[in-house]
């Protein structure tokens, strides 16, 4: 049991036992040993599409370009990336908003959302060698609702906490974190939630016993609030992680450590905790707060839609040594083998706006 678990441990013994949202937050953001607070993970653990080729990035950045071009180019736009990993999403569509709009980053103000100190110092690294002029916050609140949003978030969602239950014959019980034999044990509340059934959103679809059902409760609130501002202010947001399209049931919450399973309650702040993102749970949302919502679509419709193929071709004839990487690299985005159909795409714009880019497909 290492320091985390044993921390974890004596919190249940004294308190009793923890939802799965509280130890996903224990794990992630403990201030001595949490893996997003005390380490990198990204690179370690998982690699993300902005590092896996450059053409992600600048995708998403002539998607923010074109998305303020369509909307009549609104003054005193504001640029947010939730969850930036090293800067380098960032970094490829600054310099693609730079090519296409310079005009845009001309009155822009750029933020980054990032909760890790580790993180924080090495996007710093990464764009003052761009010499843009940069904030950062810890989280996305009312000091972002002021402007017109345009928000990039890119495997952000499927890191927020989630809750788990599991339908029993006495009803809907949620799934804990506890200690059996002095180890970290899953175990059921004995209690089940009162009118589950009605309560926990899409249990009422013949759901039967043995049957998990999740929810990232900070997740649809993130949504709705982003949702709020653009519907308030104009702009759009473009969420991409890997999830489903379709309502249903089961257990998607994974830790990943060195690029391999690891178990969930093993080694707590080594690995990464992840799960599914349920985009038509965010889809509806981001409706209620009162903005169109396009998708979710694949990864691999949006980015085609955008032009990465046409700009792999230029990548490759300008970097013709490069070719056989850059076409490997650019397969592993688009491939729905890989990573071009598990990955999803939503994007949100105003009521009335044109419709965002990357959705032309078919």
């Amino acid at each position: 049991m290492n320091a985390l678990a044993t921390k974890i441990a004596r919190w249940i013994e004294t308190q009793g036992p923890i939802s799965i949202a509280q130890y996903m937050n224990l794990c992630q953001f403990d201030a001595e040993a949490g893996s997003y607070t005390s380490r990198q993970t990204i690179g370690r653990d998982f690699v993300t599409s902005p590092e896996v080729s450059q053409t992600f990035g600048e995708m998403l950045g002539l998607w923010v370009a074109q998305t303020w071009h369509d909307q009549g180019r609104p003054a005193h736009p504001r640029l947010v990336e939730l969850g930036p990993g090293r800067g380098t999403l960032m970094a490829d569509a600054l310099r693609a908003i730079a090519a296409a709009a310079p005009e845009f980053l001309d009155i822009a103000e750029i933020v980054m959302v990032e909760a890790s100190p580790a993180l924080m110092t090495v996007q710093r690294d990464k764009l003052k060698l761009i010499g843009a002029d940069i904030a950062w916050h810890e989280r996305f609140d009312d000091a972002l609702a002021d402007r017109p949003l345009y928000l990039l978030a890119n495997e952000f969602f499927d890191c927020l906490p989630v809750q788990q239950y599991v339908r029993t014959p006495r009803g809907w019980c949620e799934r804990m974190v506890g200690l059996k034999d002095g180890e970290l044990s899953f175990a059921l509340n004995p209690e089940p939630v009162p009118n589950g059934d009605t309560l926990l959103p899409l249990t009422r679809t013949g759901a039967t016993v043995g049957c998990v059902y999740e929810v990232a409760p900070s997740a649809l609130v993130m949504a709705e609030e982003i949702a709020r501002v653009i519907a308030s202010q104009g702009g759009g947001a473009a969420i991409i992680d890997y999830g489903y399209d379709g309502p249903g049931f089961g257990e998607t919450l994974q830790a990943v450590a060195n690029g391999k399973p690891a178990g969930l309650l093993s080694e707590p702040g080594e690995a990464d905790l992840s799960a599914h993102v349920d985009f038509p749970a965010l889809a509806s949302a981001a409706s209620r707060a009162g903005v169109a919502v396009y998708g979710a679509t694949s990864q691999c419709n949006f980015l085609a839609d955008l032009g990465i193929g046409e700009r792999a071709e230029r990548l490759i004839k300008s970097n013709p040594k490069d070719a056989r990487e850059i076409a490997i690299a650019v397969d592993r985005l688009v491939n729905p083998a890989e990573m071009g159909a598990l990955f999803k795409v939503l994007c949100m714009v105003p009521q009335g706006a044109k419709q965002p880019p990357g959705f032309g497909y078919g």
